[in-house]
């Protein structure tokens, strides 16, 4: 169980009361909006944030800022919305990625921030539910001449078609993100393999999307503002054999699992200079075309003849120190307040993503596994 830190904390205003009304002055209120099912899930106690998030809110005190968490509860939407209202905030640092645990209210925090018209990190409302949708953007990455698989979405409309053959094929739901509902059974050789994990997922989502299985390496890119960060892979080459090369939910979130100790991140990548930069070139295509801001991951599988294949636009990705986002920006030569300083400057000067000849490229320059 994670105790809170009373000194990296300030405590928002309750509900109903009235701002101040004093002048903008440094330091600048930075409302940190976390969703309480995340926190618990993270932190195992409803009463204490994820480490995660109060190291962010040290490097906001650090950078010169007065953060405050807003911690969003389903049952208590009127009073978070309320105190947002009344914080007089010149950022809301957007960490919720659920509402009540649903990856589908995930824009609805960010739609709030927009109507109050508070600068706000990361994605915009419309990003975010765009890339959720798994068949809208695949769609309009197809549409757009970037590579994607092959795909068929399943729900109670439109039914698995009986000749179904298209194999080996992934199955998951159409709309969610954290590698919810994807396990070891998720990638099908059969048709009643294929039926049996359709029916899994149905227990849970309406949607579910099957898309062709991409045999090759996965590779990372991590996009900052305008730069484009240096490749990471995971290395699968440690699974037991009988287990996909995939990312499932237990290779994320169990830290004693084989999943999670089978799926190894490496970074940088181990790529030519020039195919590492077209990826990041590719990553940061495609995110244009998601109208994207602030920060993101692009999930690209590349087959054995160099075709790469987006499988995943992931905006808002964790910022957790030992994640991939901050591993790829400490090899890139940021340490983890840097990251979140740029996270921040993106937001306060509403940077959209760049054209295509105004992308920093950063190529590695530092050891990945050192934290700073």
């Amino acid at each position: 169980m994670n105790s809170r830190s009373q000194s990296s904390k300030t405590e928002a205003p309750l509900a109903g009361a009235k701002s101040s009304g004093r002048e903008r002055q440094a330091p600048k209120r930075v409302a940190v909006l976390v969703d309480h099912f995340a926190e618990t899930f993270v932190s195992g106690d409803p009463a204490a944030p994820a480490q995660s998030t109060l190291r962010i809110i040290e490097a906001l005190e650090t950078l010169g800022y007065e953060p405050c968490e807003l911690s969003l509860q389903e049952d208590k939407i009127v009073d978070w919305l309320q105190a947002l209202i009344d914080g007089d905030f010149d950022l809301a640092f957007n960490l919720c990625e659920t509402v009540g645990g649903r990856a589908q209210g995930e824009h609805l925090a960010a739609g709030a921030v927009e109507l109050l018209e508070i600068p706000m990190t990361g994605a915009s409302a419309a990003t975010l539910l765009l890339c959720l949708d798994k068949d809208r953007c695949a769609a309009m990455l197809r549409a757009n001449g970037i590579t994607v698989p092959d795909w068929i979405v399943v729900d109670g409309a439109h039914p698995l078609p009986e000749d179904f053959d298209r194999f080996p094929s992934m199955v998951k739901p159409a709309a969610e993100d954290a590698s919810n509902g994807v396990h070891s059974t998720s990638v099908v050789t059969s048709l009643p393999e294929t039926l049996a994990a359709v029916a899994r997922i149905r227990e849970t989502w309406d949607k579910v999307v099957i898309q062709d299985f991409i045999e090759g390496r996965e590779i990372n890119l991590a996009i900052v503002g305008d730069s484009l960060l240096p490749p990471a892979e995971i290395d699968f080459s440690t699974l037991p054999h009988e287990a996909p090369p995939i990312v499932s939910f237990a290779a994320k979130w169990k830290p004693e699992s084989t999943d999670y100790q089978g799926t190894v991140p490496v970074c940088p990548a181990d790529l030519p200079p020039q195919q590492a930069e077209e990826l990041q070139r590719l990553a940061g295509r495609a995110w244009r075309l998601m109208d994207g801001r602030g920060y993101a991951r692009v999930d690209v599988r590349l087959t054995s003849d160099g075709i790469p294949y987006v499988i995943d636009i992931n905006p808002n990705p964790d910022l957790s120190l030992d994640a991939g986002l901050a591993r790829q920006a400490r090899v890139a030569g940021w340490s983890y307040d840097e990251l979140i300083r740029k996270v921040v400057d993106c937001a306060l000067n509403g940077m959209h993503t760049s054209p295509a000849s105004d992308w920093t490229i950063l190529q590695p320059v530092a050891v990945g596994e050192a934290v700073s």
